[in-house]
């Protein structure tokens, strides 16, 4: 038996010394890497393209964004719990993220759809994406290939979560009677505290729009 333990106690000693010797080894090897190509692909790109377009110098877009850098696991008293929560999200990523250009606070995430069939894996990164930004308070928009190439309506999927005004578009006039547009703050309610704008003829006329409503463009 003693024998034994010592036979275990040799082995065990000569791993120690053969794993600190490898590792010294690793340190100072160097390796040799390349480039693997374009971070997007080239529908990715388009689509971004299209997106820069649309949001302007309103966002700063960050692409193929860790969720570990957006979002964290709440604090829990079991610490178990929270290294389990923080690694299903470590090895997953968002497609598209917009920043406040100021603060570079999230402030939606775009999931980008090629349009190809959706298999097991797709579906999973899916739930998570919905399940983390529901639970975070993190808009989420589903974008698809299409909107490559409709710049105007990405424009106005964004405008409710980024400020897209234009300076010389903020002066409108009422789609109903034709009467110049006040802009007022919400003080009560679902949306308390947001901007929009109301006919300056009330009460005569009750025509109210979004404040970040976003004209197209004439093509």
């Amino acid at each position: 038996m003693f024998e034994i333990f010592i036979v275990l106690t040799l082995l065990v000693g000569l791993f120690f010394v053969a794993q600190k010797y490898f590792v010294k080894q690793e340190d100072t090897r160097s390796y040799l890497y390349k480039v693997k190509g374009p971070i997007l692909s080239s529908a990715q790109t388009a689509f971004y393209n299209a997106l820069k377009e649309a949001v302007g110098e309103h966002g700063v877009i960050l692409t193929k964004v860790s969720m570990t850098n957006v979002v964290t696991p709440q604090k829990t008293s079991n610490k178990k719990q929270w290294f389990i929560a923080n690694s299903v999200i470590a090895k997953s990523y968002f497609d598209f993220v917009v920043c406040d250009p100021r603060t570079m606070q999230p402030r939606v995430v775009i999931e980008y759809d090629n349009g190809q069939k959706l298999d097991k894996g797709k579906i999973e990164r899916q739930k998570l994406i919905m399940q983390v930004c529901k639970s975070a308070n993190i808009p989420l928009i589903g974008a698809s290939v299409k909107l490559s190439y409709q710049v105007g309506k990405l424009r106005r999927l964004l405008a409710a979560h980024i400020d897209l005004i234009e300076p010389d578009k903020e002066v409108r006039f009422c789609k109903r009677c034709g009467s110049p547009m006040i802009i007022r703050t919400a003080t009560q309610g679902e949306f308390e505290g947001r901007r929009f704008f109301t006919c300056s003829r009330q009460p005569m006329c009750q025509y109210t729009e979004n404040y970040n409503v976003v004209f197209d463009d004439p093509e």
